[in-house]
C-alpha cells in the first residue's frame, strides 16, 4: 500500500473520529486532549525513525564517488 493510499484511508477515519469527539463534548475532557498529543507524539517519532532508516539505506546503497 503507497502512503497516499493510506493518507486517503486514514482522513476521512480520523474526519469521524473528530466529528464524535466533538459531537460528545470530549474535547473538553483533559485527558481526551493528553492521549490525543500523546498519539501524536509517538506516530511522529515513528516516522522519524522510519525515514532516518530509509535514508541510511538509501546512502548504503548509493554508489560512493572518488
Amino acid at each position: 500500500m503507497t502512503p497516499k493510499q493510506k493518507l486517503i484511508i486514514a482522513l476521512p477515519i480520523i474526519a469521524v473520529l473528530v466529528i464524535i469527539l466533538v459531537y460528545f463534548q470530549l474535547f473538553a475532557n483533559p485527558l481526551v486532549i493528553v492521549a490525543i498529543f500523546v498519539l501524536y507524539v509517538a506516530v511522529s517519532l515513528w516516522n522519524r525513525r522510519k525515514f532516518n532508516r530509509q535514508k541510511e539505506e538509501a546512502e548504503k546503497t548509493k554508489p560512493k564517488k572518488g
